[in-house]
């Protein structure tokens, strides 16, 4: 595998591990920047077909849940770079 590869597969490892650490860690806070962005007058709102579910706790639940995917789909990853891409 050329270094190019290694340094991309890297870059991209480090970005699903920091992705599901936040949503992990802090899917409140996530859910609360959400909601504000939304009610800041942006005309975004009125197109978003989730915002009523976006206020329920089972929003902060699938955030969990893409942070264990996207944790796992980094794990798989690093286990790739590890092999060699053999």
């Amino acid at each position: 595998m050329s270094s190019s590869t290694m340094v991309g597969l890297g870059a991209l490892c480090l970005f699903f591990f920091g992705v599901g650490i936040v949503a992990l860690v802090w899917p409140e806070r996530i859910q609360d920047w959400m909601l504000t962005f939304h009610e800041s007058g942006s005309g975004v709102a009125k197109w978003n077909p989730f915002l009523n579910w976006m206020r329920t706790s089972s929003y902060v639940v699938s955030l969990r849940v893409v942070g264990v995917l996207s944790i796992g789909a980094g794990c798989l990853i690093l286990a790739t770079l590890m092999r060699g891409g053999t």
